[in-house]
């Protein structure tokens, strides 16, 4: 073990109980604490001569502490005041409720002060006065004040100075671990600085110019990395020996000729490619996109009856239970008419029954799995999975896929989703993925009319549904929250069905569903929903993918400006799959910019791949893809919209010094790419 691999609590000044606040912020080891790396900056570096600031200013001085007091008033607040001084004047600062400061200074001491001069001290009594500014005392080494300081992000408890002094005291201690791994040649080539002085640099910056120059050099090498570890990963797909399918097309032949509609000329073109690939020997892995509603399931049925008719098991992963219910109900008649098996694995089910569908399936009886992350439980084990196929990718992280795919002897994998994300990101991001697209909706299909609409116009939309329905059609109602919350002002699902059932359509067949509600009863209320016998469905996010209610042309969404673009997009895929017209009505009362300009972006878009280029630029790449735990984005330092320039300069160099990386004795620094 380095002593970059140390846990975090033995850095001076951290200790156990702020070591678990680090974990919140993913700092477990000392080596963790050098890439957590500032948000932003604050130049401090100018030091100011009292006689030349200015009220409302934000500036750094320097002087001497010339008196102190500490004053508790009556109402019990801890009021802490200094003087200090340069040649040029006098000047004053306070803090208030923080009784810890006032044994940081004494009289005759050198002092730093950073912040806002008060306008308000100065209109009153013509004094030069801080309020809560930042100080350093002689002595700290200038971390804090007389510089370019740094700004973490940071997580409650934890204060930036205190921060400052542990990464500064890990850098002096600890730098010497750090190894260079990029060659030499390409350092000179870029003018980067080494990786030493680039973290140091990154950290705490001797100009604004030399932290470019580090954080792109960092930038560099993560992309670098990730190039060539995809590299690596195709040079050893290339050696595997998967499932060699043979041709036998009567299974595939028969359902295309069942279905009710031709498959567009794009989910021709993609089967095509699928179909070849599961005819090499080599085994296939393919990243499947398309929009909502674009006929992803059908590329999935086809991939599954094509390996059980050369003799193998298949298994479908979906994120959620409602989901992978949904897809169930869906496939298991498909595959009944060809008289195969299809068992159904998610966590709600009974131990008996987990254990007569794990029989199944380890015996091989079981044709097809669908099911959730219990797919990958240690006891689900498969006689002869070929076939992998993983819905909505975004939501599962590396790891899941690959204790899927140990399931079975090198399978076959199609991942699908209906998050459309831009080509050149979708290279990048599944770069050990080949990818198919499907780029058209199936014929017939109309635009979804998508309309923001304030709360106060709550009885008109209202009366719309209630016309909508009359005409024997169906609603979807969202509400981001399942009950009540006293942090969150938001619109609860419960609640609203009871206010909606009681009150406003009481003539009318309402249903809730969301996570908490028992799988059979949920299960029980989406093939009421699917066969007429509800008019309303009242729900929260649990119906985003995968729901096909041909007859909904409706969906409210409420709150509308607390989801994400893309999920916005998914909830009104949900409508619009039929040959109606079809409605999205976004309910919001938000006055934050970029909340509307989402909301706004949905009006004027009905194309996910159009849509998510304008999330990515609005959002980032990191929002963009969720939280990290789905695995969805692996980049400590590059956001894939900004440094697209470095992408491609890595792509261009990783084919040219992957060899030599990888041949190297050097430490790679493994929690970059993860």
């Amino acid at each position: 073990m380095t002593g970059l691999d140390k846990n975090i609590q033995y850095v001076k000044g951290v200790g156990p109980r702020r070591a678990k606040m680090l974990e919140k912020l993913g700092i477990e080891k000392i080596e963790d604490l050098l890439y957590h790396i500032p948000r932003q900056y604050r130049d401090r570096s100018q030091i100011k001569k009292l006689n030349e600031v200015e009220p409302g200013q934000e500036v750094t001085v320097a002087g001497v502490v010339k008196a102190r007091d500490k004053i508790r008033t009556r109402s019990g607040r801890n009021i802490f005041k200094i003087a200090f001084s340069d040649e040029t004047g006098i000047a004053y600062a306070t803090w208030f409720d923080q009784p810890y400061i006032f044994k940081n200074f004494s009289t005759g001491q050198e002092v730093l002060i950073s912040g806002k001069i008060s306008d308000k001290s100065w209109e009153q009594q013509k004094r030069i006065e801080f309020i809560h500014p930042n100080f350093e005392l002689d002595g700290e080494g200038g971390l804090h004040s007389g510089r370019i300081v740094p700004l973490y992000p940071l997580t409650e408890g934890l204060n930036q100075n205190q921060f400052r002094r542990w990464v500064n005291s890990v850098l002096e201690e600890h730098i010497g671990a750090i190894q260079e791994f990029l060659p030499e040649e390409l350092l000179k080539e870029m003018d980067w600085p080494d990786r030493q002085q680039a973290i140091w640099e990154v950290h705490f910056p001797s100009d604004l110019e030399k932290r470019k120059k580090a954080f792109e050099r960092l930038v560099f090498e993560e992309l670098l990395l990730f190039q060539v570890k995809l590299s690596r990963k195709q040079e050893e797909k290339s050696k595997k020996t998967g499932y060699c399918h043979e041709a036998a097309p009567s299974h595939t032949r028969k359902f295309i000729k069942s279905l009710s509609f031709s498959l567009t000329s794009s989910q021709e073109k993609v089967w095509k490619e699928i179909k070849e690939d599961m005819e090499k020997p080599a085994p296939m892995s393919r990243l499947l996109q398309g929009d909502v509603g674009a006929g992803k399931t059908v590329i999935a049925l086809l991939s599954l009856l094509k390996t059980v008719e050369n003799g193998w098991q298949g298994a479908f992963m979906a994120p959620t239970e409602i989901l992978a219910e949904q897809h169930f109900y869906k496939m298991e008649p498909v595959f009944q008419e060809f008289g195969l098996k299809t068992v159904l694995l998610t966590g709600s089910l009974s131990a008996r029954e987990k254990k007569k569908n794990n029989k199944a399936i380890s015996s091989g009886e079981a044709d097809i799995v669908v099911g959730t992350h219990a797919l990958i439980q240690e006891e689900v084990t498969f006689s002869n999975l070929a076939m992998v196929v993983i819905d909505e990718q975004h939501r599962f992280g590396v790891q899941q896929r690959e204790a899927l795919l140990s399931k079975g002897i090198t399978p076959d994998l199609l991942v699908m989703t209906a998050t459309p994300i831009p080509r050149s990101l979708a290279l990048t991001l599944y770069g050990d993925l080949e990818v198919s697209v499907i780029d058209e909706l199936p014929a017939g299909r109309k635009p979804i009319v998508t309309r923001v609409r304030q709360t106060s116009v709550r009885p008109k939309v209202y009366q719309f549904i209630r016309e909508q329905v009359g005409q024997g059609r169906q609603a979807f109602i969202v509400c981001p929250l399942i009950q009540e919350s006293e942090k969150l002002q938001l619109v609860a699902a419960e609640d609203m069905f009871r206010y909606l059932q009681e009150e406003v359509f009481p003539e009318l067949r309402l249903m809730l569903i969301h996570g908490q509600i028992p799988a059979q009863k949920r299960a029980q209320a989406m093939k009421d929903f699917q066969a007429g016998a509800i008019d309303i469905m009242v729900s929260t996010t649990v119906i985003e993918v995968g729901v096909d209610i041909p007859n909904a042309t409706i969906m409210l969404i409420e709150d509308a400006h607390r989801f994400g673009l893309s999920q916005l997009h998914q909830l009104r895929g949900r409508v619009g799959r039929g040959a109606d017209q079809s409605y999205c009505i976004l309910i919001s009362d938000a006055e934050d910019e970029l909340a509307q300009k989402r909301l706004n972006a949905l009006v004027e878009h009905n194309d996910g791949f159009l849509l998510a280029e304008e999330d990515l630029r609005l959002r980032g790449a990191g929002d963009f893809f969720g939280t990290r735990q789905h695995g969805a984005t692996p980049f400590r330092f590059a956001d894939l919209i900004a440094h697209q320039k470095l992408l491609r300069l890595a792509r261009e160099k990783a084919s040219r010094y992957v060899q030599i990386l990888y041949e190297s004795d050097r430490r790679f620094p493994g929690d970059i790419v993860r």
